[in-house]
């Protein structure tokens, strides 16, 4: 092989430096393949928080790995010419795939409405819903969990149940913002019975005991008082509740604006080259 292959590392004692002087030039050279050079600047923050032997050797690693790179590369251009295998015209499509990537995505970041509203939501949980049967068990939990140094707890026992009456649902609420670490009454969140053993003071027996409940019991748990109601269940099979798919629903929603919004500014760039005689088909 007649490449010529230079790397040179030199510790400075005052800087740490690694790097040779290209002749005649003022960046530091950290490799060679004939007249390819690799520059200190290509690879800056390649050894960020390292030091002397340890910086060294991920900078001999990767100039090793670059050097056998170019070299192989070399080789192959001596041995196959582009045109015997295409290469031209496969450098060419994979360019132009390339630059529409990347247009498209300047596109899309500039111009796609990423904001997704409630009823969107809704209408698409509808709509998709079918498609997530629900893999086990869900159940739907309504809680308070106290702080360890919560006072006045029957307070909260004579209103964890009486939340139809306004006043001391009123009263409940500004408890709970006083008191409660963990807050979920209004609307219920939806725990499969796994997370539910594992992230609240339940057994399985508390689970079948409550479920269905209009009810708060009362559970202690190292030295906190938590308040449990399970509303509902969902089982294996069913439909998954919206909470349980709502990203699969944002994701759905945004792909289908992305699309729609790809077709429209490539059917204007057409009437545009139409307009302009930019084009012609000549296939009839």
């Amino acid at each position: 092989m007649k490449n010529l292959l230079v790397i040179t590392f030199l510790l400075s004692l005052t800087a740490c430096s690694f790097f040779k002087k290209k002749q005649g030039a003022d960046k530091d050279v950290i490799a060679r393949v004939n007249d390819d050079y690799l520059y200190a600047s290509d690879i800056q923050g390649l050894t960020k928080g390292l030091k002397g032997k340890d910086s060294t050797e991920v900078l001999k690693d990767y100039a090793t790995n670059w050097v056998r790179k170019k070299l192989l590369l070399e080789k192959a251009k001596e041995n196959i010419p582009d045109d015997d295998l295409g290469i031209t015209k496969k450098v060419e499509d994979y360019r132009s795939t390339l630059l529409l990537y990347e247009y498209e995505k300047a596109l899309i970041n500039k111009r796609l409405d990423t904001v997704v509203s409630q009823k969107e939501l809704d209408e698409w949980y509808e709509r998709l819903k079918n498609d997530f049967p629900l893999e086990k068990d869900v159940y739907l939990l309504y809680f308070v969990k106290l702080k360890k140094d919560a006072q006045d707890i029957d307070n909260i026992r004579k209103w964890i149940n009486k939340q139809d009456d306004e006043e001391t649902a009123r009263k409940l609420k500004g408890y709970c913002q006083q008191f409660a670490t963990s807050t979920v009454l209004d609307q219920g969140m939806w725990y499969d019975k796994d997370n539910v053993l594992k992230n609240f003071p339940l057994s399985e027996y508390d689970i079948a005991s409550l479920t269905g409940s209009k009810q708060f019991k009362e559970f202690k748990a190292e030295g906190v008082s938590w308040f449990i109601r399970i509303g509902d269940v969902m089982k294996k099979d069913q439909a998954a509740p919206p909470e349980f798919i709502h990203d699969q629903i944002v994701r759905a929603i945004i792909e289908k604006r992305r699309l729609l919004l790809i077709e429209k500014i490539y059917d204007k760039i057409y009437a545009d080259g139409i307009k302009s005689k930019s084009f012609e088909i000549l296939v009839k």
